[in-house]
């Protein structure tokens, strides 16, 4: 687990911990899998680490699926749509 400093959505500093995941055809982007309150119950999130965006999450239990979810979302709405979501915020790399 490493820790990720980042701005949330809301422009608040916030620290994560978790792991970094890296998607084939998005490398310029840096996603962060995270611990995140989920149904107000534990579990996960992925969170686009300039933008602070949250990209997708699920139940604590479902870990093992987050790379899945997230690859399916991106190749599902393309790399222009996930673009125009982010805004105009910095690439990670």
């Amino acid at each position: 687990m490493q820790k990720f400093l980042i701005q949330n959505e809301f422009g608040q500093a916030q620290e994560l911990l978790g792991e970094e995941i890296v998607v084939p055809d998005f490398e310029e982007l840096q996603f962060i899998l995270h611990a995140w309150l989920y149904d107000n119950r534990g579990g996960w999130a992925i969170t686009e680490r300039s933008s602070g965006k949250r990209i997708t999450s699920g139940p604590q239990g479902t870990e093992y699926l987050a790379r899945e979810q997230l690859e399916r979302q991106l190749r599902l709405h393309g790399k222009d749509a996930l673009m125009r979501v982010l805004g105009q915020g910095r690439l990670s790399s």
